[in-house]
């Protein structure tokens, strides 16, 4: 009792100080109104820090707070060196940050139901930086933020409202944002490099309003602040969908907000990689590249011609819906390995309603030597199917387009979902590809060998190939579009660049064949393989 007797003797004063402050198990340890504890070293107590007065962290190195699960109401944080937890702790009324941050590490730091956080801003916080949680006992409708960050460089508060039944909410900010939630590889472009694990006491009851804020320096490349949102790895993915995706609000920090969150756990911010995904993996050739051998050559790639970011949003009639656009690869996917897998250009596809054919979103992709079209994902992967963003599981049709053949759509609709891929391939049957009856001129691909192919030549990026301008209907000459646009009128021109004019895909454009060097004509190329040698003839896509 002696040692009781004294402990509440000081905490009478009404300054104290302390060099190192423990409590031990059964004593009593009662800081009155109007009193500041200053603790310089580190603190350890077994039992309630009662009474409403302040105990101050102050010490000019590294503070250790440990109060083994028990509370204290009032906790004041001005240390630049920063404080550790070293037990899980509550605090009933009041943290006050001056200087300095908290680092929770494996323990939970809780709030009571009528507590609050003051002072905290981006150098003052409580950092995340293991299994500890920072938990709000009995979240109400009253909004809290949580001052968290994953580092001490890092600052993502979430502000979090409950709309359902009241509950201990606990929050705790990541690292990164991660392929599968909590775990898997994190993400290196197109969202916020960090995600939020939220828990509740009780399952079910809740329903949330979440605001995650974040900073420009935590945008990971091709995030885009006018389409992003809030998601939840539900288990089988993420589950944000393109009709939520909104503008981040602020200028700096930035914001964005969620409601009715009814499920609880992880949560990231951003486009692409955490939307829903449908997977769709076709195959297609192109006529101008294909060699005839089940393979189609890889000029533009070995040339060293092909953009590690999509060309479409620049082409005229390739118009980028919803999640798509802007689609980016590192150099290295382009790298040969003289296989059916080196690529041979970029595609451009289209998610349609399975009822009128309507666009609902579309996807810039690569396509292989070999036929199949693959994707690159939100860690610079690539992978054997192309991902749709932002849409739910459903009865689809899928069109693959090209920036200068005719494209083609599914000849019906294809069940697509969330994590096994749809395989469809145009390649085998011309049946495979939509065939509209009104159109006499030709079928929807072309045929070499027992291999159908989309039709090459389509350099105006109209619905019609030809070499010659027809008055009726109105159908623009591809011949005199390269001639005039793509070789600004001179015809013993050759251009060795990325170029829409390039019909044959050899890395070459030029109208007229030339002799010395070898340089095959692009226009000759489509009044031969794809006109067959008629200069009237029309070749036409199918919709």
């Amino acid at each position: 009792m002696k040692r009781n007797y004294l402990l509440l003797l000081l905490s009478l004063l009404s300054v104290s100080s302390f060099a190192q402050l423990t409590v031990q198990s059964g004593a009593t340890f009662f800081i009155q109104s109007g009193a500041t504890v200053t603790v310089q070293g580190d603190v350890t107590s077994n039992a309630d820090i009662q009474g409403p007065g302040a105990l101050l962290m102050k010490g000019s190195a590294l503070q250790t707070i440990n109060l083994n699960g028990f509370s204290v109401q009032n906790l004041q944080i001005d240390n630049a060196a920063n404080v550790s937890l070293g037990g899980a702790a509550t605090v009933g009324t009041s943290l006050a940050f001056t200087t300095g941050k908290v680092s929770l590490n494996g323990f939970d730091l809780s709030i009571g139901s009528a507590g609050s956080i003051t002072g905290a801003d981006n150098t003052k916080f409580i950092v995340t930086n293991s299994t500890g949680r920072l938990v709000k006992n009995a979240l109400s409708t009253t909004p809290f933020t949580y001052p968290v960050g994953f580092d001490g460089s890092s600052y993502n508060p979430t502000t979090i409202t409950q709309n359902g039944t009241a509950d201990n909410i606990g929050v705790r900010c990541l690292q990164n944002a991660l392929t599968t939630g909590a775990t898997g590889t994190p993400y290196v472009k197109e969202v916020v490099d960090a995600s939020w694990s939220i828990t509740e006491a009780v399952a079910g009851g809740s329903n949330l309003s979440i605001t995650s804020t974040w900073n420009a320096g935590d945008e990971l490349p091709g995030f885009n602040r006018a389409k992003t949102g809030i998601s939840y790895f539900d288990g089988t993915g993420w589950d944000m969908t393109n009709s939520v995706v909104a503008a981040a609000t602020g200028a700096g920090p930035y914001s964005i907000t969620r409601s009715s969150v009814s499920n609880l756990g992880v949560f990231a911010v951003g486009g692409r990689p955490v939307l829903t995904q449908l997977r769709v993996s076709p195959k297609i050739f192109l006529q101008g590249a294909y060699n005839g051998t089940a393979l189609m050559t890889d000029a533009l790639r070995s040339g060293g011609l092909i953009p590690t970011t999509e060309p479409y949003s620049s082409i005229t009639n390739f118009s980028h819906v919803a999640s798509g656009g802007g689609e980016t690869i590192p150099s290295g996917v382009l790298a040969g390995t003289s296989s059916g897998t080196d690529i041979t250009d970029w595609v451009f596809l289209q998610l349609r309603n399975g009822v009128d054919g309507s666009v609902i979103t579309t996807r810039a992709a690569l396509l292989q030597r070999d036929g199949n079209i693959v994707d690159v994902d939100g860690t610079n992967t690539k992978v054997n199917y192309v991902a749709f963003a932002g849409e739910n599981p459903g009865n689809y049709y899928v069109t693959v387009r090209h920036r200068n053949h005719l494209g083609v759509r599914t000849a019906g609709t294809l069940a697509l979902q969330r994590t096994t891929s749809t395989v469809h391939d145009f390649t085998t049957a011309q049946a495979n590809a939509f065939q509209n009856g009104t159109i006499s001129t030709n079928a929807a691909m072309a045929q070499n060998g027992s291999a159908f192919l989309l039709w090459a030549g389509n350099i105006n990026t109209d619905d019609f190939v030809r070499v010659t301008s027809q008055a009726f209907p109105s159908i623009p000459s591809d011949a005199a579009f390269l001639l005039a646009t793509v070789l600004g009128g001179n015809s013993n021109l050759t251009v060795l660049t990325y170029s829409i004019g390039d019909a044959n895909m050899d890395g070459k454009t030029r109208a007229i064949t030339q002799a010395f060097p070898s340089i095959p004509g692009d226009i000759p190329y489509i009044l031969s393989t794809v006109l067959s040698g008629n200069s009237n003839a029309t070749r036409r896509e199918h919709k």
